[in-house]
């Protein structure tokens, strides 16, 4: 009978456990479960979307790839309308930031400068992806600096940048101080471009030691130049006195 007491004891306490917490297990249960399934609802959406873009890319690659460098045939149009659609459905994808780079590399090509200005401001104002934005900024300042705009081109590579970066960013510096006549500077940035180059970029040395290297030259010449003029201004008042002397 005690035994049978204490069964029916445990059952009761069962029952009063589960009316106090039963609902909150449940709930946790369906909460659990419902995060679960968001989470692989969540997952799933994103692939698709991340497909979706892809797909359009490969698209825009094919257009581009088959315009045969005319700017206004029909492919160009149809690569162009591309990329507004993913900066429109998948603005902060490096799909839609990777289109923005060669429409404004295939703009350059043919001098429409604004056109590729609008297309790299877009990129830097969208992407999160810091090499991406790096590009950018350094595409950027070299077609302000062809547009008349050279100071906001420095502007642009002002600050520190990863060493990927850095021989890239002080080339296209002198680039563009060699553009406002300011030589000594662009041998001094060609020079520090140098300096900064990582081995895997050492196929840019030899353009860049050609670079400071001309300056340097120039830099001489002129040296020379300006010391054979001071030369001669010295020789004239003896001349002039040995002229008076014959005179007399």
């Amino acid at each position: 009978m005690a035994d049978h007491l204490t069964e029916q004891e445990q059952i009761e306490t069962l029952k009063r456990w589960w009316a106090e917490n039963g609902k909150g297990i449940v709930t946790g249960v369906v909460l659990a479960l419902a995060g679960y399934f968001g989470y692989q609802w969540w997952q799933n959406s994103e692939r698709a979307k991340a497909e979706e873009a892809s797909n359009l890319y490969q698209n825009f690659v094919e257009a581009v790839s088959a315009n045969g460098g005319e700017p206004d045939n029909k492919q160009m149009t149809t690569a162009k309308s591309i990329s507004q659609q993913l900066k429109d459905e998948f603005p902060k994808g490096i799909y839609a930031s990777h289109a923005a780079l060669r429409l404004a590399a295939e703009a350059a090509e043919e001098n429409d400068l604004e056109s590729a200005e609008k297309e790299l401001q877009w990129v830097l104002d969208n992407t999160q992806e810091e090499t991406l934005k790096l590009l950018a900024k350094r595409r950027l300042a070299a077609v302000m600096a062809a547009r008349g705009k050279p100071d906001e081109g420095l502007k642009l590579l002002e600050g520190a940048v990863p060493s990927s970066f850095a021989a890239l960013f002080a080339e296209t510096r002198g680039d563009i101080l060699l553009q406002k006549g300011e030589e000594s500077g662009a041998r001094a940035a060609y020079q520090q471009a140098l300096a900064q180059l990582l081995p895997e970029q050492a196929e840019s040395a030899q353009l860049l030691r050609l670079k400071a290297e001309s300056l340097s030259a120039q830099d001489d010449s002129a040296e020379d130049k300006s010391e054979a003029q001071g030369g001669e201004n010295e020789v004239e008042p003896a001349d002039a006195g040995a002229e008076e002397s014959s005179e007399q």
